[in-house]
């Protein structure tokens, strides 16, 4: 995917790396694998204003 256009990550997605608890499993990472973990309230905000901040960007309603 395109990193100018790869949407933000999920609100729920994982604290690490944003994915969704379905379909997650265990990631790899550059800083050792890991499970998915719930992210936090601040994390949930930011990834929203994100998604937001998106579609206004691109014109959507």
């Amino acid at each position: 995917m395109n990193s100018a256009r790869r949407a933000a990550a999920a609100p729920t997605g994982c604290r690490h790396c944003g994915i969704e608890q379905r379909g997650h499993g265990i990631q790899a990472a550059s800083d050792g694998s890991h499970i998915w973990t719930p992210p936090t309230q601040q994390q949930i905000k930011n990834r929203m204003l994100a998604r937001r901040a998106e579609r206004t960007q691109r014109g959507d309603s």
